[in-house]
């Protein structure tokens, strides 16, 4: 992938489990509340404070949690699971991510976390034995430890299809057109159909008369990012001469996916 490091993440794609399970507005604000509280002292650096609504039985699962300051965080789906009793909640945290050739960039990072309401509310807990999302299908955490699985409900699970997967991404098209000599500016629009935000990467050919543009290196779900193409040659190409072309390449870091882009560069009309 030339001088592109691209990271490989799990992702899924839209097929849906059973029918959600609901609960009251009054529990779902407590949950809510307490979730914000947890997430308050990741913004703050203070664990302590995340540590206090940890359940007992899940404090070394806790402690051995990575923990970094993050910058802020945002509540995006609720799952539940056991009737009701039980919850995994997904976060948008706002934080870091360095990659070779791009550098520090700020993401949108999605983290799951199970919560379990108990007699004085809703507490972080890691369960014994859990449904996963893997590209080949849902799979069990640990079948063996005795405890029935928690399956979450109205989740969008994973499909064993891994190509449909990989065009979740995609530009609108993948060659551009410019006849040589003639200044002009072509765009290409990439779409995100992923659940959450990517982060695009580019590898550009050499040249000075053309300069090749992100609008953003991030794109949050159902959003766009343009690429801009803009070509001003230095004067008028000769009669006769020969068509060439450039490759620019586009990365999607979140599925591995690289997208070339055909830049044609066409002889003037005689």
């Amino acid at each position: 992938m030339n001088r592109i490091s691209l990271l490989f993440f799990v992702v899924c794609s839209l097929v849906f489990s059973q029918e959600p399970i609901k609960i009251s507005a009054e529990r779902e604000a407590a949950l809510k509340q307490r979730v914000s509280k947890f997430w308050d002292g990741f913004v703050a650096a203070k664990y302590r404070q995340s540590d206090v609504l940890v359940s007992e039985e899940s404090k070394d699962a806790f402690f051995s949690w990575p923990k970094k300051q993050i910058k802020g965080y945002k509540i995006d789906q609720i799952f539940y699971a056991d009737g009701g009793k039980a919850a995994k909640v997904v976060t948008l945290v706002d934080t870091t991510m360095s990659m070779m050739g791009v550098g520090a960039m700020d993401i949108k990072q999605p983290i799951e976390a199970w919560w379990r309401e108990e007699a004085d509310g809703w507490y972080w807990f890691q369960p014994k034995n859990e449904t996963r999302a893997t590209p080949f299908g849902t799979m069990e955490s640990n079948p063996q430890s005795g405890a029935a699985a928690l399956v979450p409900t109205g989740q969008i699970v994973m499909n064993p299809d891994i190509k449909k997967m990989m065009s979740l991404v995609r530009p609108d098209r993948q060659q551009v057109d410019f006849t040589q000599g003639v200044a002009k500016a072509e765009t290409v629009k990439f779409k995100n159909g992923m659940q959450g935000t990517v982060v695009l990467v580019m590898d550009t050919p050499p040249g000075e008369n053309v300069t090749y543009e992100l609008s953003s290196r991030q794109i949050v779900r159902d959003g766009e990012a343009i690429l801009t193409i803009n070509y001003k040659p230095d004067g008028k190409p000769v009669i006769g001469t020969e068509p060439f072309t450039k490759i620019v390449r586009v990365g999607v870091a979140q599925t591995g996916k690289m997208y070339e882009i055909k830049v044609q560069f066409n002889p003037p009309q005689p």
